[in-house]
């Protein structure tokens, strides 16, 4: 073992990786059988308290666009369906997990539950692209970064510092902390039993060579990739901030789905006249 890897076995180890809940574990394991009830996966919820004002909040929120209002977690599910009702338990126990009720994580949150809710909606478009890993992989593609925040006190000003002189974020952090909110991530997903191919995407999501070497990589974690991307174009767009890694993923992304410029383009505004309630 060559030191820059026997330095990283020992970060690694010294991260806390939060357990997947056991609420969350049973409502999983629900989902998964071929005979899964709603009424089950209700009472299985129902069970928690902490979920179940947090799911009742989200379901009811503009960008899940029930057309009423839902005021149990039995009709929650009902309208929902089962697996988009595990995909926000899933965001409401990663919240959670994760920096608990601490507001430094509320803007981090909000972005990636926005960037889950537009790949879910870009997913839609390719049929052969699941709208429910397409879900999961954007809501955990960076939960690395608040778990290094709380190893690393630094972390946060140290690479904001070094990625604003144009540094890739994941060179920053092995630089710095000899592991990457990537391999940290995808840790965390793999715990949590999310499917292989979506964990790897989450590995993987910020290295454009990853296209390059696609003989070794299954169409589904470059389609996952390529949905995360878009995704983080049209959040950057609408909260007016700079785009750092499409330009450099771009080129790949739109060859991915065949896609011109001009329809990505038109994909792209409507996405944003959706988030902006058009």
């Amino acid at each position: 073992m060559n030191q820059a890897t026997a330095m990283t076995e020992q970060v690694l180890n010294g991260i806390l990786i939060p357990p997947c809940p056991a609420t969350l574990t049973s409502i999983m394991r629900e989902a998964k059988r071929p005979t899964a009830e709603m009424s089950k996966l209700a009472q299985l919820i129902s069970q928690d308290a902490g979920v179940v004002g947090p799911l009742l909040k989200l379901a009811n929120s503009p960008f899940i666009g029930l057309r009423s209002k839902v005021t149990s977690v039995m009709q929650a599910v009902s309208v929902l369906g089962i697996q988009s009702t595990v995909n926000l338990v899933q965001n409401i126990s990663l919240r959670q997990s994760i920096g608990g009720s601490s507001q430094s994580f509320d803007k981090f949150w909000e972005r990636s539950s926005l960037t889950a809710t537009i790949a879910e909606k870009i997913a839609l478009k390719f049929p052969n692209v699941s709208k429910d890993d397409a879900y999961i992989a954007a809501l955990f593609h960076d939960c690395g970064i608040p778990v290094l925040m709380m190893k690393f006190p630094d972390y946060r000003d140290a690479v904001m510092t070094l990625c604003k002189q144009g540094k890739s974020i994941c060179d920053v952090e092995n630089v710095l902390f000899s592991t990457s909110h990537a391999v940290v991530g995808n840790m965390l997903a793999r715990s949590w039993m999310i499917p292989a191919h979506v964990s790897k995407a989450i590995l993987h999501h910020h290295d454009p060579s990853i296209f390059a070497a696609s003989e070794n990589i299954e169409e589904n974690v470059l389609d996952l990739i390529a949905i995360i991307h878009m995704a983080e174009c049209v959040i950057d767009e609408h909260l007016h901030v700079r785009e750092m890694e499409w330009p450099q993923f771009e080129r790949h992304v739109l060859k991915q789905f065949e896609l011109s410029g001009q329809e990505f383009s038109e994909l792209k505004g409507d996405m944003l006249a959706y988030l902006n309630g058009e």
